[in-house]
């Protein structure tokens, strides 16, 4: 009796030792293949990597790394706007965890879903869309127009989809980046006083920094005490940034008067330099040797500037052109000067200044005009973001 009693705990000691071994090797198995899938991921190999890490998830038996496997499956089917597929892979992920931080997680996944797609989904290729859409039209290159048009008439066709007021808000950044104040300014307005309450308070604060960043600065208050139950931090934001903008439209005139100051100055000068404005106006017609130089190279930065934001184009291009006018006007009074003999190294030196002075004017007044102050003073501050 006692030798069939050691065989059968042998036979047991057998089997665990291989179920252990088998555990063991899909353990070290999952393990290599979640390896490779990250791998995958960072190679730019999304797809290829969503599938090897739901295969990671779907095999069997259950590792430390299903659960796991899931979640990250699931992750990059919401970035890749398969709503439907993602959140069929935060329902695995529930259903095989035993880990509670990792199963609310999933959780809050399915609800932000949710809120994007609906609960059943009946929003996943609305919301897929709007994604894809606002992508192109918040990218800081290329021509955002055709993607507005697009938005605009995904949010016509679909009165209510719940990220409605999320688009138009999109719909008017695309504007004003495409230099559009006027739509941005009427869409703001439109989505202010519809959809829910929370997507008009977003809507009417960012109409108050819309009109704020455009110089309607009387409608900007007015538009500000229209906004009811907002959160004081964020009222208290806006306030400053009206109180910023009044503080700038000071600035934005002394900088025109001093412009204007400059000119008028160069105008008489250069008059007594050549002696009558007739001659002044001859002298004007033949462009300065600081042309030559400085417009081959100003030209290089347009058109490349011109192939990125459209709002630093418009900005490069106003400088260039301010360039060129004082380079134009100060090297014909410079030579104009030069001919009668009447130029000192003092002279030269004040007119330098003066030029320097009516350039940096200039630039001021062109980032002033498509509001990039703050984008300059963020990059100053902060350096520049990398991609």
């Amino acid at each position: 009796m006692i030798a069939p009693a050691r065989v059968a705990i042998a036979l047991i000691a057998i089997a665990a030792t291989g179920s252990m071994a088998a555990a063991d090797d899909a353990e070290t198995a999952a393990d290599r293949a979640f390896r490779a899938a990250e791998t995958a991921v960072t190679n730019g190999s999304a797809a290829a990597a969503l599938d090897q890490f739901e295969a990671i998830g779907a095999a069997r038996p259950i590792t430390r790394w299903t659960d796991d496997a899931w979640l990250e499956a699931a992750r990059l089917a919401e970035r890749g706007r398969d709503y439907d597929r993602a959140r069929r892979d935060l329902e695995a992920v529930i259903a095989v965890t035993t880990d509670d931080q990792l199963a609310r997680r999933a959780k809050n996944a399915l609800v932000r879903i949710a809120a994007a797609a609906g609960a059943e989904g009946q929003w996943s290729a609305v919301a897929a869309e709007h994604d894809r859409l606002a992508t192109a039209i918040l990218s800081p290159s290329g021509d955002p127009k055709p993607a507005i048009v697009e938005l605009e008439r995904l949010v016509r066709d679909h009165p209510d989809y719940p990220r409605a007021g999320n688009a138009r808000l999109v719909i008017a950044r695309g504007w004003e980046r495409d230099g559009d104040a006027d739509d941005a300014i009427a869409t703001l307005r439109a989505a202010a006083s519809a959809g829910e309450a929370i997507d008009r308070r977003r809507a009417g604060l960012e109409l108050v920094r819309v009109l704020v960043r455009h110089g309607e600065l009387d409608e900007a208050t007015t538009a500000l005490a229209r906004v009811d139950h907002v959160d004081p931090h964020d009222r208290a934001e806006v306030a400053d940034q009206l109180e910023t903008a009044r503080h700038r439209e000071w600035w934005r005139r002394a900088l025109w008067l001093g412009l204007a100051v400059l000119g008028a100055a160069a105008a008489i000068r250069l008059r007594r330099a050549t002696g009558s404005w007739r001659a002044t106006g001859r002298a004007l017609l033949r462009p300065p040797i600081e042309l030559a130089f400085f417009v081959p190279i100003a030209v290089v930065i347009v058109i490349v500037a011109a192939t990125g934001n459209p709002m630093v184009a418009r900005a490069v291009r106003t400088i260039a052109i301010a360039g060129a006018v004082v380079a134009w006007i100060s090297g014909v009074a410079l030579e104009a000067r030069r001919q009668r003999g009447s130029l000192s190294r003092i002279g030269a030196a004040g007119h330098a200044a003066c030029a320097a002075l009516a350039v940096a004017a200039a630039v001021w007044l062109a980032i002033d005009r498509d509001h990039m102050l703050d984008l300059v003073e963020m990059t100053w501050r902060d350096g520049p973001a990398m991609r």
